[in-house]
């Protein structure tokens, strides 16, 4: 599940997470609302993240990936990457 996260977050300009950690946290472009990104995912692609600003990251999204199985874990990667190539192309 973690390899399917981290490609679903390529696009972005940084990604951080310990490879024993059960996240990953990517940073937004510049004037990109967490909050907002965070609940356009879930509206508009069914995946849910955890809008840094939450856990005192503004401009990030914070995503675990341990909590499904891994079948579920590469369809949720696969939406959160289309989420992200969206977000990409409407910054582009």
């Amino acid at each position: 599940g973690r390899g399917a996260i981290l490609q679903a977050l390529s696009p972005l300009e940084e990604i951080i997470g310990g490879s024993g950690a059960m996240y990953v946290m990517g940073k937004l472009p510049d004037g990109v609302d967490d909050l907002e990104l965070a609940r356009s995912l879930v509206k508009e692609f069914g995946v849910a993240v955890i809008p840094g600003s939450f856990c005192g990251f503004p401009g990030w999204i914070r995503v675990c990936y341990a909590n499904l199985p891994p079948e579920q874990c590469l369809q949720a990667a696969d939406r959160l990457a289309e989420g992200i190539r969206s977000l990409a192309s409407q910054k582009s």
